[in-house]
């Protein structure tokens, strides 16, 4: 499971009832929105892209949407991202988790460029934010890649990058980060003793 933008986003429209922007209404947000601090969307989980299109006829409701990419998880849920700027995969595509899949924008029925993130089980909505371990409430988010390349040395951070891209090391928590799973010390020195053949 990856977040949907690599240096942090902020919620600005949780899931649940709210206050329609245009209408003042009161309706069902059956997603999240968010805006990222930078503009790539990402797959949160891998899969196989089911929809990539952008709707124009008003009578399929998904012409809300605008520019669409749905996506069939590994997990057996459907994920929306929908008002997408541009589109990078096709239908039938397969993508990892962290792949990029397009740019957030504000295509179809949008106030402003974001990214609604949607998750369906068949036909019933979920709560995306606690699949993605946040809160489903308005704020910011920093994603772990954004704490490791705020914390790391400037001499390290090509390296921090390069290894958090490659899911080598994981944040915990505290701006610091780990591997991504428990290693020897073994393992380690095989790791120097390799890298030393390459130098």
């Amino acid at each position: 499971m990856n977040m949907p933008f690599k240096t942090g986003f902020r919620v600005t429209s949780p899931y649940g009832e709210r206050s329609n922007p245009f209408t003042g209404e009161q309706e069902f947000h059956a997603g999240i929105d968010l805006v990222g601090s930078d503009t790539t969307v990402r797959a949160v989980i891998g899969g196989t892209v089911f929809q990539s299109r952008i709707v124009t006829d008003h009578s399929n409701r998904t012409w809300e949407w605008g520019n669409y990419v749905s996506i069939l998880g590994d997990d057996g849920f459907m994920w929306y991202y929908c008002h997408l700027d541009d589109r990078f995969v096709e239908a039938g595509d397969r993508v990892e988790s962290g792949q990029p899949i397009g740019i957030e924008g504000s295509t179809g029925y949008a106030t402003g460029i974001h990214l609604h993130l949607e998750v369906r089980n068949g036909y019933s909505p979920k709560d995306p934010a606690p699949l993605l371990g946040i809160k489903n409430e308005a704020g910011y988010v920093w994603t772990a890649e954004a704490d490791y390349l705020q914390q790391a040395s400037p001499w390290a951070k090509e390296a921090v990058a390069w290894a958090v891209e490659r899911h080598i090391v994981n944040g915990r928590g505290d701006g610091d980060y780990a591997w991504q799973k428990p290693i020897t010390r073994e393992e380690a020195v095989v790791m120097l003793y390799r890298a030393r053949e390459v130098l």
